[in-house]
């Protein structure tokens, strides 16, 4: 940004703002103030859906069975609905307002890890006691050798899920719900459409939500897991200005978890659930966020 000599009028010089922060004290991109957010969302939930459930719907009827490279395909193409849906927009001029901030780093980093990690791992630690099956690595390990090995499991781990989803969900529709809402309506709306877009893969063999089953306690657990879960995901995105990359950390790290430590029983799936409940409700009570974004 150049400066001038000329002095500025009271009124201008009142409005700027530095370079590294917006008004409202977030990150702004390298290349200047983003512009104003103007809706978007419609338009965002369509194409996210639309692109993900064709692809899956078209998988289905191919067999559903993701051991055909057809099928997984398809399923793969899917998953990346959220964040092929935000690139559409931004090319179209919907831009994200927010850039992740690199220097806090020594903040939301942990805090990404440590809050996707903890749900699994709670969960393995405290199950014995309440009379459910330990944690069993050895699906974990089984898991990771069907993916062809760490580097493999860790490639696919990074892009199913974290990549694929969350230049969506935290890049470009939570900042736009910010906009209208409160931290714990936007994690509400936000965590309960995120639930309904995973429904079709139900109805994929191979993927581990069909491995709990639809009409299951366990399925109903991961479903209602999602809506706690999206006060995480905002407060490493936004309130520690992790943006998109702690999403996908946070993302990546409770997959991972998840799957090592096999939290699949109704037991565990209960326990994992009420530790990301408690974790939400301690989120909004020490934050103590405000008023929606003007």
């Amino acid at each position: 940004m150049t400066t001038s000599a000329r002095p500025l009028p009271a009124a201008s010089r009142s409005r700027r703002v530095s370079p590294a922060s917006s008004p409202d004290g977030s990150a702004l991109s390298p290349d200047g103030p983003e512009r104003p957010l103007r809706g978007g969302l419609a338009a965002f939930w369509a194409l996210a859906f639309g692109l993900s459930w064709a692809s899956w719907g078209a998988a289905w009827l191919l067999g559903g069975d993701l051991v055909d490279p057809v099928v997984l395909a398809l399923f793969a193409l899917g998953g990346f609905g959220p964040t092929l849906a935000a690139l559409v927009l931004r090319a179209a001029g919907r831009r994200s307002p927010r850039a992740a901030r690199w220097g806090a780093a020594g903040r939301w980093l942990p805090a990404a890890v440590g809050i996707g990690a903890a749900p699994a791992v709670l969960t393995a630690l405290v199950v014995p006691f309440l009379g459910g099956p330990t944690a069993d690595l050895s699906a974990g390990a089984a898991a990771v050798a069907g993916s062809g090995g760490p580097l493999l499991f860790a490639l696919v781990s990074l892009c199913a899920g974290p990549l694929s989803e969350e230049f969506g969900w935290r890049g470009y529709a939570q900042p736009r719900l910010r906009r209208r809402l409160s931290p714990l309506a936007t994690s509400v709306v936000l965590g309960a459409v995120w639930a309904v877009w995973h429904l079709p893969l139900f109805a994929l063999t191979g993927t581990w939500q069909s491995s709990l089953g639809l009409v299951s306690v366990e399925a109903a657990l991961f479903l209602l897991a999602m809506i706690p879960l999206s006060s995480a995901y905002w407060l490493v995105s936004e309130r520690l200005r992790g943006g998109v990359p702690a999403a996908v950390v946070l993302h990546l790290v409770g997959n991972v978890a998840l799957t090592v430590l096999a939290v699949t029983s109704p037991v565990a799936m209960a326990v994992y659930v009420g530790v990301i409940v408690l974790t939400s409700v301690l989120i909004h009570l020490v934050t103590r966020p405000g008023p929606p974004r003007p």
